[in-house]
């Protein structure tokens, strides 16, 4: 048998397999390189596309905000129009009172009565006049009670006072109007019309 000499073939055989070796290595290498500059491209792709997302938002937001802020002006405006619509409609309701009001004191003022000053504050009448009788302003003040447009009768007060021909009474008698706004809208329709 001949003598076969194998170390150069194993020589060789090593040398391919670090050539080999070296070249997957950088296979591998340049592969993950590859794949890091992939993801990384993509990553800065995703996040332009959340930026430009979040500017959208942004401004769409922006645009929200003033239309919320024109949608309180206009409630505000809406509120002031029904409030003066309110006081507009009182006002409208109460516009013939002081006809039914001196209509009902015709009414209600019994004989022996005579009224020298009649006052209206608010919803309040005051009364002054005079009396042959206490009884007299007794009965005034019980068809004041029971009146459509008068109420409450107070009498604030009652003094005796002798005149030449008879003696009569001197009356001051407080009485609360039904249906009658308070001045305190009519001022403030006043100063809305301002």
């Amino acid at each position: 048998m001949a003598n076969i000499n194998l170390l150069p073939w194993r020589e060789e055989a090593r040398e391919k397999q670090k050539r080999d070796y070296i070249g997957i290595l950088a296979l591998v290498f340049l592969g993950s390189a590859i794949l890091v500059y992939v993801a990384l491209s993509l990553l800065e792709i995703m996040t332009d596309e959340q930026r430009d997302r979040n500017a959208y938002l942004q401004s769409e937001i922006q645009q929200l905000e003033t239309q919320i802020a024109e949608i309180k002006k206009i409630t505000e405006r809406k509120k002031d129009i029904e409030r003066r619509t309110e006081i507009i409609l009182n006002l409208q309701q109460s516009r013939n009172l002081p006809t039914h009001v001196l209509d009902e004191l015709v009414r209600v003022v019994p004989p022996g009565i005579y009224l020298s000053s009649l006052e209206k504050k608010g919803s309040l009448l005051l009364i002054e006049g005079r009396s042959e009788s206490n009884n007299n302003v007794a009965n005034m003040m019980r068809k004041v009670k029971a009146s459509e447009w008068l109420t409450d009768p107070n009498m604030q007060s009652i003094v005796t006072q002798d005149d030449e021909l008879r003696q009569l009474q001197r009356f001051s008698l407080r009485v609360s109007i039904k249906g009658a706004i308070a001045e305190e809208p009519a001022k403030q329709a006043k100063g809305a019309s301002k």
